[in-house]
């Protein structure tokens, strides 16, 4: 998508998405079904009508009407959605089909004639009828959360009080040209390039050992770790990353709470991990590993591998806006948010695979 026009609708249907997804996340999975009265609509209920008209709409978006033959909106109005699970599953159905069309959108098919009921629209005007449909009813999400939530609310754009300083922030900078939404939508670190990174970076890791002789595998300086040692404090993480994030979301939010900031990059991120480390750091007891001898080799891989299998499948009962909500404690470095806390995880193996290749002296 060249034209300005496209890659900023497609920023604004972004950004309404998120802010439903932020207050998803705010809910609980009663409070998703919660009805005002028999005449509104819960929220589960408006993601359900969203979904129809979407998959309606940007079906074969260019070539027929709108209005397919085989929706049932009145359907779309019963409160039926079972859970949490099957509400964002329609989500993300819908949205996917959106943004499948717009991305098969040029500049040369935005006069183009399309139908809705029979009704003539040029595809521009069928994309801005669709941007007023979509933040009305996330606009509806939002107002039951805050009702819902009273004064836990988290805030989803400048908070009570804070539009003086808001704006202040925004007028020291130059004019230049940008987009309200940037800085707000997404993260360098998403889901499916986390679960790639954390791959890609345990992979290396058990490598380095492999690629070891039984001694190297053993060795260690004075006071310090052996390599295989350094492999199981790994694994150790993993396996804790991976029972936080099976969690229910209640649950972490009763244990840990939220944080109301966005997340670090990961080049943040690293700088802080490494300011810790120079200020000298200690693991927790659970996390400093036993001696282990190069025969437990084998088991140590299976062990590491099913760690982080489970890591990564329960990372995908997130959304990347829950990641940038819970909050997840680190022994060193205070409260984090949970991508920050994935990304500490590829960051962590990382580290500790220079410190194998340091100690073997292959570094």
């Amino acid at each position: 998508m060249d034209t300005a026009y496209l890659s900023s609708a497609r920023k604004q249907f972004a950004y309404y998405k998120l802010l439903g997804e932020r207050t998803f996340a705010q809910l609980s999975d009663e409070e998703l079904r919660w009805q005002h009265n028999a005449d509104t609509n819960s929220v589960a209920t408006i993601v359900k009508h969203l979904w129809g008209n979407m998959r309606s709409r940007w079906t074969d978006f260019l070539t027929s009407d709108g209005e397919k033959t085989w929706r049932d909106r009145e359907g779309e109005f019963d409160n039926d959605v079972p859970t949490r699970e099957a509400m964002l599953a329609k989500w993300e159905q819908g949205w996917a089909c959106l943004f499948a069309a717009l991305d098969g959108i040029t500049d040369d098919d935005l006069g183009r004639i399309i139908h809705i009921r029979n009704e003539g629209h040029t595809v521009l005007e069928a994309i801005n009828r669709q941007l007023a449909h979509y933040p009305y009813h996330v606009g509806q999400i939002v107002h039951i959360g805050k009702t819902l939530r009273g004064a836990a609310w988290q805030s989803l754009s400048i908070p009570r009080g804070g539009s003086a300083t808001f704006n202040a922030d925004r007028f020291n900078k130059p004019k230049h040209r940008g987009h309200f939404t940037d800085g707000v939508l997404g993260h360098a670190q998403t889901i499916p390039l986390l679960r790639e990174e954390l791959i890609e970076a345990h992979e290396l890791l058990w490598s380095t050992v492999r690629a070891l002789g039984p001694i190297d595998q053993e060795r260690a300086e004075p006071g310090k770790w052996s390599t295989l040692q350094h492999m199981v404090h790994i694994h150790l993480g993993v396996k804790a990353m991976a029972g936080y994030l099976a969690m229910p979301k209640p649950v972490i939010e009763e244990k840990f709470g939220r944080l109301d900031r966005p997340s670090m990059s990961m080049e943040a991120l690293t700088e802080k991990y490494y300011t810790r480390l120079a200020q000298g750091v200690v693991p927790p007891d659970r996390f400093v590993p036993p001696a282990v001898k190069a025969e437990a080799l084998m088991d140590l891989f299976g062990e590491g591998r099913g760690a982080l299998a489970a890591m990564c499948e329960a990372l995908l009962a997130w959304t990347e806006s829950e990641l940038d909500l819970y909050m997840c404690p680190h022994p060193a470095m205070g409260p984090l948010t949970a991508r920050e806390m994935v990304m500490f995880t590829v960051l962590h193996a990382q580290h500790h695979t220079r410190s194998i290749e340091r100690i073997t002296g292959r570094a």
